[in-house]
C-alpha cells in the first residue's frame, strides 16, 4: 500500500514541477514578464521614497539601482532553471523505472502532453 502512495506523491510533485516550468517557459516565449512581483516591489519602493525630497538625479540613481536589482534577480532564476529542470527530469526517470512498460507508455504520453521530458530508455 505504501508503494502506490509513493508513486502518486512523486507523480504529483512531478506534475507540479512540470506545470511550473511549462508556465515559466510559456511566459518567457510570449515575452511576458514573469517577475511581475517586482512591479509591486517598485510601488513599495516608491512609497518608501515618497516625501523625502529626492532630486531628479537621485531619482535616476535609484531607478538604475532598482533596474540592476531586477536584472540580477532575473539572472539568478534563469541560472537556477536548468537545475530545476534536471531535478524534475530525474524524478521523471525514477518514476518511469518503477512503472511497467505499459504504464510507462501511458505516463510518457501524459508527460508529453504536459510538456514534460519523455525519455526513451533502451529496452522500453
Amino acid at each position: 500500500m505504501r508503494r502506490p502512495r509513493a508513486v502518486a506523491a512523486l507523480l504529483l510533485a512531478l506534475a507540479f514541477a512540470s506545470g511550473g516550468l511549462a508556465g515559466m517557459a510559456v511566459e518567457e516565449a510570449a515575452g511576458l514578464d514573469w517577475f511581475d512581483f517586482l512591479d509591486e516591489d517598485a510601488r513599495r519602493d516608491d512609497r518608501l521614497l515618497d516625501g523625502i525630497g529626492l532630486s531628479g538625479a537621485q531619482r535616476e540613481q535609484v531607478e538604475r539601482i532598482l533596474d540592476r536589482q531586477e536584472d540580477r534577480l532575473e539572472e539568478y532564476w534563469a541560472a537556477r532553471l536548468p537545475e530545476m529542470q534536471a531535478i524534475a527530469a530525474g524524478s521523471h526517470d525514477e518514476i518511469r523505472a518503477v512503472l511497467t512498460p505499459r504504464q510507462r507508455a501511458v505516463f510518457d504520453r501524459r508527460a508529453a502532453a504536459r510538456g514534460a521530458r519523455a525519455v526513451e530508455k533502451p529496452g522500453d
